[in-house]
C-alpha cells in the first residue's frame, strides 16, 4: 500500500505519519510526506497512491484545491481529509472524500480509519472475468448491449467484447453493486453519484436513462446499496 500525507505543518505531519505507521499493520506500506499542496500536486501527476491523508488548511494551495486536481487525475485514490475546521466539509464534499478526521484526533481514530481504508482497497481489487479479459469491479461504470457484443464502460475507457447482454448481466447481478436499469443497460451503483428523475448520474457526470416502469425499484435498490456499503466499510 502507498499512502501520502499532505500537511504544511511539519510537526503535525510527523505525528500523523507516525500514527499511520504504528497502526497500519502492514510492513510493505510506503508513506510519503508532502509539505504543501503544490508539492503533492506536482508528484501525483506521475505517481499513484492507494490513500491520501490531506490537511485542508494550508498556505498556498489548500487541501481542497489539491484534492480537486487529484480527482481530475483519478477517482480511485481514497481521500481522507484532516482538519481542525469542520465547516470546510461542505466544500470538500464534491472531492468524493472517503472519510474525515477532525483534529485533535486519537490513535484509535487513525486505527479505525485505516481499517476502513484497507477493507475498501481489498474490496476494490475484486475482479470479474468477461470473455477472455478481467476487469476490476470498482473500475466498471456501466455496460451496454450492442447486438451480440457488450460495451464495457470503465473509468479508464471502453472495451467492446463479444458476449450476449443476457449472459453478462446474469454474471454481474451476482454482485450487489450492479443493477439492470433498462433493456440492455446495467450500471454499477458504487460508481453512481445519484438518481435524477429518470436518469442515473454516474460519478463522471454521464447520465443513463432508466426504465420509467422500474425507476422506483431502481431508486430503492440504489439507496439500499449505499446503506449496505456504509455497513461494509464500518465492519
Amino acid at each position: 500500500m502507498r499512502i501520502a500525507v499532505v500537511d504544511d505543518n511539519q510537526k503535525e505531519q510527523e505525528v500523523l505519519s507516525d500514527a499511520i505507521r504504528n497502526n497500519i499493520g502492514n510492513s510493505d506500506t510506503v508513506i510519503e510526506l508532502f509539505d504543501s499542496g503544490e508539492e503533492f500536486s506536482r508528484v501525483v501527476k506521475d505517481k499513484t497512491y492507494d490513500a491520501v491523508f490531506m490537511d485542508i488548511i494550508m498556505e498556498g494551495q489548500n487541501g481542497i484545491e489539491a484534492a480537486r486536481l487529484l480527482r481530475e487525475i483519478t477517482l480511485d485514490t481514497l481521500l481522507v481529509f484532516v482538519t481542525s475546521s469542520p465547516e470546510y466539509m461542505a466544500q470538500a464534499f464534491p472531492c468524493h472524500a472517503f472519510d474525515y478526521i477532525i483534529k485533535p484526533y486519537t490513535e484509535q481514530r487513525i486505527k479505525e480509519v485505516l481499517g476502513e481504508v484497507k477493507r475498501a482497497i481489498d474490496r476494490d481489487r475484486r475482479t470479474v472475468g468477461i470473455g477472455k479479459e478481467r476487469f476490476l469491479l470498482s473500475d466498471i461504470l456501466y455496460v451496454y448491449s450492442d447486438s451480440n457484443y457488450c460495451e464495457i464502460h470503465t473509468k479508464h475507457g471502453t472495451r467492446r467484447i463479444r458476449i450476449p447482454f443476457s449472459e453478462l448481466s446474469e454474471q454481474l447481478l451476482n454482485y450487489s453493486c450492479f443493477w439492470v436499469i433498462n433493456r440492455g443497460a446495467a450500471i454499477n451503483f458504487d460508481n453512481t453519484s445519484h438518481i435524477s428523475g429518470l436518469d442515473c448520474v454516474m460519478i463522471n457526470g454521464e447520465r443513463l436513462p432508466a426504465s420509467r416502469r422500474k425507476i422506483k425499484e431502481i431508486e430503492k435498490a440504489f439507496l439500499s446499496r449505499q446503506f449496505n456499503k456504509l455497513l461494509e466499510e464500518g465492519e
